[in-house]
């Protein structure tokens, strides 16, 4: 048995390439001895590049872990494949590949930085070394994928596939093969579209002979399962055949599998020129009306019926990630501090804490947006069918510094009401202790005695009411008295250094 090792699929002994992404099989290895010695190992390409482990076999070259001796870095070097040293399309091609990533200078598109030939007749060129995971993995172990995650992937390949159309690169070998999805824990996954061996440049930037060798009319070149009719067909490509392709790849990624396969890449090729796709949520029934209508018009089977470019598909497929409220990599403006300042509220930690639903209902605003779609439960409009935006949804946190600033003013805030409360109660102590009723001692009056004929009077005195004297503050009162006192002195030094 044969097995790919791109995609991993078995084959008979007979078949040569894999009928998915046209890979060269390889022997199943049943023992450790078999297991080949690749004579790059260790060798070092112009003095420049050594080899230290193989990466993986494309349909053109090896895949290679290299250490730049000179500047101690690590890259990763494509080797083109000895069987075809001597093929002057293939070595055409391979030196196309290195000039059309050249050209380009986009985050989402490999970097090429180097080109060469060795005197053992080694032709190779060198990309950054990548991190992570390609789409076909990803597409073989998690399809289908969440909507967002897959719209979010799309957006940034085809931002990359957008430069190479600018900058005059059709693709014309589209598939999830090519697309890499970095993974590092230090920054957010980003896309990278690989290999463009197989591109075509304009016209007008060709030699002569390249345009006969790798552009004739009636040759099929690319991978069928991801191939537009009319690539299938061999006729002239327009950036719309790579629109076909990344309509292919958002069908599989949301599906989990293409609208056309066959036995063999003849019947692939025949279903892409004459079969109507399958709607695609007639197998998943969450997908958006939307995002449907933009897939099966990627899909038509007439060029002039797609979008023209990819540029155009993308701006497409970014308004209904906006409209569903999708979040994605592809941000098209950062908010200021103002902006989010008007809907977030400031906790007294010092953060600010961000509404998001408030957010895109401002951003939709300004920008001039006829239907907002609000987070509350009434959410509706006649134009646009309510989406799960509309249902009510956990409260999201976004925490906003504000600086030291806003620290010291809390903190003198905080003073302040700390004293007034402290200052507060020490007055209100004090009026209930002057309102409580005083005590008062009266003595009872007395019968006015019957004056009583002596031979020396003496005048007595009629008794009167005589006030007890008011009981004297304790010792105890007075101590805490003064203890409350001196902490609130303490407070108001304190208050009044500066920060």
């Amino acid at each position: 048995m044969l097995h790919c090792p791109t995609c991993g699929r078995q084959y008979p002994a007979d078949v040569q390439f894999c009928s998915a992404d046209q890979s060269p099989l390889q022997a199943d290895l049943t023992m450790p001895g078999q297991l080949p010695v690749d004579p790059l190992i260790g060798k070092t390409l112009d003095d420049k590049y050594r080899i230290e482990q193989r990466l993986g076999i494309g349909g053109m070259g090896t895949v290679y872990r290299a250490r730049h001796v000179l500047i101690d870095r690590i890259v990763a070097v494509k080797v083109l494949n000895q069987r075809f040293v001597e093929d002057d399309a293939a070595r055409i091609r391979f030196r196309r590949e290195a000039k059309a990533a050249g050209r380009l200078q986009h985050i989402n598109a490999v970097a090429v930085t180097d080109f060469g030939q060795t005197s053992e007749g080694y032709v190779y060129l060198v990309m950054e070394l990548l991190e992570g995971r390609t789409l076909r993995e990803i597409v073989a172990k998690e399809a289908p994928l969440e909507i967002a995650r897959a719209v979010s992937i799309m957006l940034q390949a085809s931002a990359a596939v957008a430069a190479a159309h600018e900058a005059g690169v059709i693709h014309r070998d589209l598939k999830p093969a090519n697309i890499f999805v970095t993974q590092r824990s230090d920054v957010p996954a980003v896309v990278k579209v690989l290999d463009f061996g197989i591109a075509k440049l304009a016209t007008e930037t060709l030699e002569e002979d390249e345009t006969k060798q790798l552009t004739q009319v009636g040759v099929m070149i690319g991978t069928p399962r991801y191939m537009s009719p009319e690539q299938c067909s061999g006729w002239e490509l327009t950036p719309a055949a790579d629109v076909y392709s990344l309509g292919v790849i958002l069908y599989e990624m949301l599906t989990g599998s293409a609208p056309f396969s066959g036995s063999s890449p003849l019947a692939i090729a025949m279903k892409h020129a004459n079969d109507p796709p399958r709607p695609p949520r007639e197998i998943v029934a969450s997908i958006p009306e939307d995002l449907q209508t933009l897939i099966l018009k990627a899909l038509e089977k007439q060029p002039s019926a797609r979008p023209a470019n990819a540029a155009e598909f993308r701006s497409e497929l970014l308004a209904i990630a906006e409209r569903l409220g999708l979040e994605h990599a592809a941000v098209s403006n950062v908010p200021d501090l103002e902006s989010l300042r008007g809907v977030g509220v400031e906790s007294p930690s010092g953060r600010l804490i961000i509404d998001l639903a408030k957010l895109r209902e401002n951003r939709a605003i300004t920008s001039g947006e006829s239907t907002v779609v609000t987070s509350g439960p009434r959410a509706e409009s006649r134009d646009v069918a309510p989406t799960w935006e509309s249902r009510p949804r956990p409260f999201p946190r976004v925490d906003v510094p504000l600086g030291r600033r806003s620290g010291k003013r809390i903190l003198l805030f905080s003073g302040i009401i700390i004293s007034a409360v402290l200052l507060g109660g020490y007055g209100a102590w004090r009026i209930r202790d002057a309102r409580q009723p005083v005590r008062v001692t009266t003595l009872s009056p007395t019968p006015t005695p019957t004056a009583i004929p002596t031979p020396t009077p003496v005048a007595s005195p009629s008794p009167s009411a005589t006030l007890s004297p008011s009981p004297k503050p304790s010792p105890k009162k007075d101590k805490e008295q003064s203890k409350v006192g001196s902490f609130v002195n303490k407070v108001k030094r304190i208050l009044t250094k500066p920060f």
